[in-house]
């Protein structure tokens, strides 16, 4: 994870973490870490809606921002590694699936969860002070987020044009065997589908001719 990145982010606009703020949240982030099963299994009830199209029912997601939240809170580790801290979350959540534009209802059910594990000790203040602490984190995850849609655009292009130069070069060898260009393009798409398929019978040469001269698709 870039610290340059995580360093870059803030001075555009999203104001520095107060450390008042902690101050005022870590009384309760204390308690909460001593039930932290609680605090997951809460907010997975709370946010199953966001979360249920996750692996493992959206679990992995729930103990992993569980964790982080604590983690900030409590750690008293510099800005700089919460932030990277806050990029991992992000884009590990984009690879499993989960969308970057549901951060805002994530933040929702964090302090329901907060306020109901609170209970008497809950108060205004209190309140407000989680509810700045999120919004907050949010930025960072979404820049994460969108840090790993990148790559997996990226990927997705890498492959989509390594199959199409495969397909070429299937489609150029049978253009040479058979000493034409007019090769039917199926045939070679054909041959690329049984490599895939490692328990096909490869294509002989007679039944590749064959698809080539019929100008139909060979029966699978």
């Amino acid at each position: 994870m870039r610290t340059d990145m995580a360093r870059d982010a803030q001075p555009g606009g999203d104001p520095p973490l107060d450390p008042a703020l902690l101050q005022v949240i870590r009384p309760s982030a204390n308690r909460m870490a001593a039930a932290e099963g609680s605090f997951i299994r809460l907010l997975h009830e709370d946010a199953e809606n966001l979360v249920r199209e996750l692996p493992d029912n959206g679990w992995g997601f729930c103990e992993r921002t569980v964790r982080t939240v604590l983690w900030l809170i409590l750690a008293e580790q510099p800005l700089e590694l919460g932030i990277e801290g806050l990029y991992w979350l992000g884009s590990t959540n984009q690879a499993e699936g989960f969308p970057a534009s549901e951060y805002v209802s994530v933040g929702h059910s964090l302090v329901r969860v907060v306020r109901d594990m609170s209970g008497d000790r809950w108060a205004t203040t209190m309140g407000s002070a989680w509810i700045r602490f999120f919004m907050w984190m949010q930025p960072y995850l979404q820049a994460g987020a969108q840090q790993m849609a990148a790559q997996q655009e990226a990927e997705r292009r890498r492959a989509a044009a390594q199959q199409e130069a495969a397909r070429r070069h299937a489609f150029d060898q049978v253009a040479r065997r058979s000493g034409s260009a007019d090769v039917d393009v199926s045939v070679v798409g054909d041959m690329l589908d049984d490599e895939e398929d490692e328990d096909a019978p490869a294509p002989g040469y007679g039944q590749i001719m064959l698809g080539m001269t019929s100008g139909r698709r060979r029966p699978r």
